[in-house]
């Protein structure tokens, strides 16, 4: 969620494993005519045009969402269930900003012209407590300006959520925050937060202070439809707020005409949404006091089944703005040929099939725990291959959670080259060396069970087999694709997987242990896509014991300490230490950073920032119009 700057997103785009095996090349050396990667980033595609002088208001700007990951949440504070890029950046965002902004265009950076603050917080000398001052820039749509008492208000709703449920808050962990701050409002535009212990001041700015959409206290805080407003800093209070408003936002079908969720602090506000589909339209909050302007007259996000239909309107104009998926790379140049610009980048984060470590289907929790499991499995993906086949080069390697681009100051030696590449022969000694007795395109079990060396490892039974179950988005094709191929290189090791698809927003909320734990021997591995990360990349949440985001539940406590360090310690290397730990402990394969192309009619123009932070899965219909 931007707020902490980790996003679920959609999926990754790999290829079949018939063509896996045809070649190996960087993605780097790759070139693309009439859209050559910018001399800016060797992993771009195409490029942004300068923006037009000439701007016409109004108009309707008709854009895509992605196929299964329509938005299902309005309500700022998002459940670990509803938390995608898809309902906070590109539908929550629309009506609510947050305090801190990012990223700046496709930069990991804080954005301080669309912050609710001109700077960083003014950190006290004992190193704890952060004063933060608004600049004044932003009013509510009725009127009142934007306050320290609306920062609190999330706060202490914030507080209430996750004492209620973690899963109430998609970037909670326990222990963090808001369980080791506390607020002060110091004056009407001023805003204080003490925390308990000296931390990293970049982690708290980027991970925890970078979660607060300020709410209209003055509107919001009420149990009740019509009631009075209460002191939400009473914790009694703050708990009947939250329910009230979270019980609101489940009520996707008064989303339109609810007027809670008319009282806004960005440019639109909603107007409809079709319960159905989850397509949304926006109007323009003529109130607006933020940077960039509403310049249309409605913002509709369209829904789609198939990236074919959404293609087929980027075809024939009805769309103004869209995504060319993966599934349509073939037909780039049918986009060309309309005079649409195009521009593709990979987003800050990472893509990864995850284990499930709960599984006691079989036992394959117990055996995907054994770390020469992992790496046996990761000796089976071929990021080379896959990078000139799928990608046509249009991907970026990835090693771990910090892939070779978008650049990073924290990627760690071991997130530049792969540590583990594709060698079927790697992998099944791996397992032999172990006490397993591979049958290729058999069942592969283990004969010598126990914990030395050449044993199979602890809790791993005589005779078990490393069979599982798993889940994977069906869009877009290519999804499928890599995973039938990882599949059927499993497969010459004597292990079958049994393969399930679902939608994006269903594996998010069903194969994910901390949103559904009822569920966690009913599936060995998922694939939903991935993360997009913060300026400040710490795991923590992801890969840390019992994080919000730990899908799996995978836990290393030196993993846990080197998280905790980042956070604490000032040593420069300590969050390339965390991620180089992470590279090696492979709570998942890691899998490479596919471009994020768009295509916008030529009749739409704006900031260049705007089209560039959509590679970043944002959406910032503020700075953009038509000219035409």
């Amino acid at each position: 969620m931007r707020s902490r700057n980790q996003r679920v997103i959609g999926g990754v785009a790999l290829l079949a494993a018939g063509a896996l095996g045809l070649t190996a090349c960087s993605g780097s050396s790759t070139s693309h005519s009439k859209g050559a990667p910018s001399a800016a980033n060797a992993y771009s595609y195409g490029k942004i045009p300068a923006a037009s002088t000439t701007v016409k208001s109004g108009g309707v700007l008709h854009v895509a969402e992605d196929v299964g990951a329509d938005p299902n949440w309005i309500f700022p504070i998002t459940p670990a269930a509803n938390a995608s890029v898809y309902t906070i950046n590109q539908f929550q965002y629309l009506s609510w900003r947050t305090l801190y902004w990012s990223p700046k265009g496709s930069a990991p950076e804080m954005d301080y012209s669309r912050s609710m603050t001109d700077a960083a917080p003014t950190v006290s000398s004992d190193g704890k407590t952060f004063s933060i001052k608004l600049n004044g820039k932003y009013s509510w749509s009725d009127g009142n300006k934007v306050s320290a008492q609306d920062v609190l208000l999330w706060f202490d709703l914030y507080k209430a959520a996750v004492k209620e449920s973690p899963a109430n808050a998609s970037n909670y962990t326990p222990g963090q925050f808001p369980d080791n701050a506390t607020a002060k409002v110091v004056n009407d535009q001023t805003i204080s937060f003490t925390f308990n212990k000296v931390y990293n001041p970049a982690w708290i700015l980027d991970t925890q202070l970078n979660q607060i959409v300020p709410l209209p206290s003055k509107e919001w805080a009420k149990a009740a439809t019509g009631g009075s407003n209460l002191d939400y800093t009473q914790p009694a209070n703050a708990k009947k707020i939250y329910d009230y408003l979270a019980k609101q936002s489940k009520s996707l079908s008064t989303y339109a005409s609810s007027p809670l969720w008319q009282t806004v602090d960005g440019a639109y506000k909603i107007k409809s949404y079709n319960t159905s589909t989850g397509a949304a339209t926006f109007a323009p909050n003529t109130k607006y006091s933020g940077e960039g302007k509403p310049n249309f007259s409605e913002v509709d996000l369209l829904s789609y089944t198939s990236p074919t239909a959404e293609f087929n309107d980027l075809q024939s104009g009805k769309l103004d703005l869209g995504y060319v998926s993966s599934d349509n790379w073939p037909q780039l140049n049918k986009i060309k040929s309309e005079d649409y610009n195009l521009y593709g980048l990979p987003d800050f984060g990472f893509s990864f099939m995850y284990f499930n470590f709960k599984d006691a289907t079989g036992g394959f929790g117990k055996a995907i725990s054994q770390l020469y499991v992992r790496q046996a499995f990761a000796h089976l993906q071929d990021e080379n291959a896959e990078i000139k086949g799928a990608y046509k080069g249009m991907a970026a390697p990835a090693y771990g959670p910090l892939g070779v681009a978008p650049k990073s100051p924290y990627t760690p030696a071991n997130g530049l080259k792969n540590p583990f590449p594709f060698s079927v022969s790697a992998a099944k000694k791996l397992l032999t060396d172990h006490g397993w007795k591979v049958v290729p395109n058999g069942v592969t079990t283990c004969q010598n069970p126990g914990t030395g060396a050449n044993q199979c490892g602890a809790g791993v039974a005589k005779g078990q087999n490393l069979n599982f179950k798993m889940y994977y988005t069906s869009t877009p094709k290519v999804v499928g694709e890599e995973v039938t191929s990882f599949a059927g290189n499993l497969k010459q090791i004597g292990v079958k997987i049994n393969l399930n698809t679902d939608t994006f927003n269903n594996i998010i909320s069903n194969e994910s242990n901390p949103s559904s734990p009822k569920n966690e021997n009913a599936w060995g591995m998922a694939d939903f896509g991935g993360f997009t990360e913060n300026n400040y990349p710490s795991t923590n949440t992801l890969f840390n014991t019992g994080g919000t985001y730990n899908e799996g539940s995978f836990s290393d406590p030196q993993l846990d300490k080197l998280i905790n360090a980042s956070m604490l310690s000032t040593d420069p290397n300590a969050l390339k230490n965390e991620i180089s730990l992470v590279d090696a402990d492979l709570p998942g394969i890691f899998q490479p950073n596919e471009d994020r192309i768009y295509a916008w009619s030529p009749k739409l123009s704006g900031s260049p920032d705007a089209f560039a932070a959509l590679t970043q899965l944002m959406l910032d219909p503020e700075d953009l119009y038509f000219t035409k």
